[in-house]
């Protein structure tokens, strides 16, 4: 693999600095909610510039009322370890390497059924994918439900899983927002409904990661890109988020307006919500991956995903060369001595992958326009 082509360097970043932002929040997180914000961090640890070691606490947890009780194991994370919503993107990336090119969402359901183990599910695949994964193995060929159908009978539309797990949607879709919201908003009614909160969030960070790529891309084009692919109530969401941005274009002064506007709605945070944040913080920092994921993991609120959508932009956006080394180097080494994670690729291997799945989709888009150049000529 030529390490020097501007194009792998993208992938590279993107991947890279998802699971830097997914592993620096997430040992923050439980600290800041719900509730505790951005506070409750600084109470604990100070800014904090690095992994942390973390506890996931074995408990029962019901994300709101009328929904189910959900169990974690308790599980005790080396510093630069991801979470669960790095496993589901890590399969989503599997799922394009594996067909070469753009998926729909029953390539994702195949992937998920063949590499989630029901018996680990709650240690790092977050406990509710149960309900999506039992669903998906329920019946026979006769009375199975499609996979497209599964999302909408979520009990929490709105939740971060999807956007989260996105970034790979736009590596594939590369310097192509839209189709890379269209393609978002297909693989995201595995775990919800269709324009649902968490559809419309995964649009927008799929379609940001997207127009990364353009080699003229500038945060300007980017942002424009993302508001441009998503529905207009999703679009004032970031526009409210932008606009706080403007008026405190620092990480650290963003962090109490942005939990005083955003915390009355929901304690935990909600995809469009943070997918604003991530919109808000890439713009703040100029999408420096360094300062954007310290800034995610210090935000409060949902920390470990607004890294992980922020991640794949900054990353698709300055490339691995952007990437902190010995960031990239902590968390391979987190990841390959984890017993329970199914990221059994490291991070250069599914960055190939994608690399050759893009080119692959690359000669499907050429003989697209060779036939319409032929047709056009004749």
């Amino acid at each position: 693999m030529n390490i020097n082509n501007g194009l792998f360097k993208k992938i590279y970043g993107s991947i890279a600095a998802a699971n830097i932002g997914s592993a620096m929040g997430a040992a923050v997180e439980w600290v800041s909610v719900p509730g505790g914000g951005w506070k409750a961090i600084d109470d604990k640890w100070g800014w904090v510039e690095g992994f942390l070691p973390w506890v996931q606490q074995e408990r029962d947890v019901r994300y709101w009322n009328n929904s189910p009780l959900l169990h974690y194991y308790r599980m005790e994370m080396a510093p630069g370890m991801t979470e669960d919503g790095a496993e589901i993107r890590y399969l989503l990336a599997l799922a394009i390497i594996q067909k070469q090119g753009r998926i729909n969402v029953d390539d994702l359901a195949e992937v998920w059924k063949k590499n989630i183990k029901r018996e680990d599910i709650g240690r790092l695949v977050n406990p509710h994918i149960v309900i999506h994964f039992d669903r998906l193995n329920a019946g026979n060929d006769i009375s199975r439900i499609p996979p497209r159908l599964i999302g909408g009978m979520t009990p929490w539309p709105g939740l971060v899983d999807a956007p989260h797990m996105i970034g790979p949607i736009g590596i594939i879709n590369a310097c192509d927002p839209e189709q890379a919201a269209y393609d978002a908003a297909e693989v995201s009614l595995l775990i919800q409904p269709p324009e649902s909160g968490g559809t419309e969030s995964s649009k927008a960070i799929a379609a940001a990661t997207a127009a990364a790529f353009d080699p003229d891309a500038t945060v300007e084009s980017i942002v424009e890109a993302t508001r441009r692919c998503v529905s207009e109530k999703t679009r004032g969401i970031i526009d409210e988020a932008l606009d706080i941005a403007s008026k405190y274009p620092d990480t650290k002064t963003i962090r109490e307006p942005i939990r005083k506007h955003f915390a009355p709605t929901y304690p935990y945070a909600d995809g469009v919500e943070t997918a604003a944040e991530s919109i808000a913080l890439f713009v703040i920092t100029n999408g420096d991956v360094r300062e954007g994921m310290i800034g995610a993991t210090n935000l409060g609120r949902d920390t470990d995903c607004i890294g992980g959508m922020l991640g794949p932009i900054c990353g698709a956006f300055k490339g691995i060369n952007g990437v902190p080394n010995e960031w990239v180097i902590q968390v391979e080494k987190a990841i390959a001595e984890n017993p329970y994670t199914m990221q059994k690729q490291n991070m250069v291997e599914v960055s190939e992958g994608l690399y050759n799945a893009l080119l692959n989709h690359r000669k499907t888009l050429s003989k697209k326009l060779s036939s319409l150049d032929y047709l056009e000529r004749n």
